[in-house]
């Protein structure tokens, strides 16, 4: 199969130089999460929901140009497979596709689930407990919707779940955040929101969603048929008191794919911003070490997943570390907090090496 055969032909665009909000309009009207940025006729960019979450401070009288992002392009005839790879390396949502040099179409993360059975054919043998997150970040009912984002922005999704007493009753979408707080207003303050400085009396069970969830023995398939349907990148999975046991994203069903990928670890560090350099030096550091040390007894190809939040409690930084690896033998999970962070993430690690050794 190559993109050509799933890719979105039919595209929207916006003009590198309209305003932000006439392209929030566009991303809600037509139910997308991103848009391929033209001037001139010509592509320069992408623009995503994403981008403009993570951004401090923002006026609806932005011009796009600003927020645009360069992707990494792909050929109309290339494998599917090459599609999945740049997907998961480059952390996006879709990807332009072009013939010679003209933009022909995008293919997203959603083109790929939506043909599962056909691109892996491992995908019906696979149910959801082998490859589900099983420490679930949620919000609750009466969440403030500042303090939603902040969460949506650290797990770097596009939907999270909204729980009532543990039980989930919805799901709350970025878009919605965006759609009836940032369009409302002269001005885009998720800086704002997230320091405190502005208080909007609004909760999470106002704009969620109503829930949707399958179980732990559903296959893949069966939950990325539920992903299309309802045009979510994750999903709940509950027990049969609409408990959550866990959850599955895009990115886990991304990750179960065998892609055929040259010999390494892929790693995967979500959470963190561009401040946080020294993180991610240490991060990079203590997973190279960790992966040379068990390579030996699993071998040389797997990814190693990392979701970071800082918070603050009495005063100090604090951090929350949730992991998972995942090779063609095992999928693992492991998570830790703490005021040190390289003394956080090296206990995590040390786990993952006693559990491999001890299996």
């Amino acid at each position: 199969m190559n993109v050509g055969e799933i890719m979105k032909r039919d595209l929207i665009t916006i003009d590198s130089n309209a305003k932000i909000s006439e392209a929030i309009s566009k991303m809600r009207d037509n139910d997308i999460q991103q848009l391929p940025v033209m001037s001139e006729g010509k592509y320069v960019g992408m623009l995503t929901y994403k981008n403009i979450l993570r951004r401090g401070s923002v006026r609806t009288n932005s011009r796009v140009y600003n927020f645009s992002i360069i992707a990494p392009k792909i050929a109309e005839n290339a494998d599917i497979m090459d599609a999945v790879k740049l997907l998961m390396e480059s952390g996006l949502n879709s990807i332009p596709v072009f013939q010679k040099d003209k933009l022909v179409g995008i293919v997203t993360r959603m083109d790929i689930i939506r043909n599962i059975s056909e691109i892996d054919k491992n995908a019906e043998r696979t149910k959801n407990y082998e490859i589900m997150t099983a420490d679930v970040i949620t919000v609750d009912v009466n969440d403030e919707i500042e303090d939603s984002s902040q969460k949506i922005r650290t797990l770097d999704e596009y939907e999270i779940p909204v729980t009532n007493k543990g039980k989930l009753v919805g799901i709350l979408r970025l878009k919605e955040i965006i759609n009836n707080i940032v369009m409302d207003k002269q001005k885009i303050s998720y800086g704002e929101f997230t320091s405190g400085k502005s208080k909007i009396e609004i909760v999470a069970s106002s704009l969620m969603d109503n829930p949707v969830s399958t179980t732990e023995d559903a296959t893949i398939p069966q939950t990325a048929s539920l992903m299309v349907k309802n045009h979510l990148h994750i999903i709940p999975v509950t027990g049969d008191d609409s408990r959550l046991t866990g959850i599955v994203g895009i990115t886990d069903i991304l990750n179960s794919i065998e892609t055929g990928t040259e010999e390494g670890f892929y790693i995967e560090i979500s959470g963190l911003d561009g401040q946080d350099r020294d993180l991610y030096d240490i991060t990079y550091f203590m997973a190279d070490k960790f992966i040379t040390n068990i390579s030996r007894i699993i071998g040389n190809n797997g990814k190693l997943l990392f979701n970071i939040r800082k918070y603050k409690t009495e005063g100090k930084g604090k951090y929350s570390i949730r992991t998972k690896l995942v090779t063609p033998k095992m999928h693992m999970e492991d998570d830790g907090s703490g005021y040190n962070y390289g003394k956080c993430l090296s206990q995590i690690l040390n786990n993952y090496e006693s559990r491999i050794k001890d299996k």
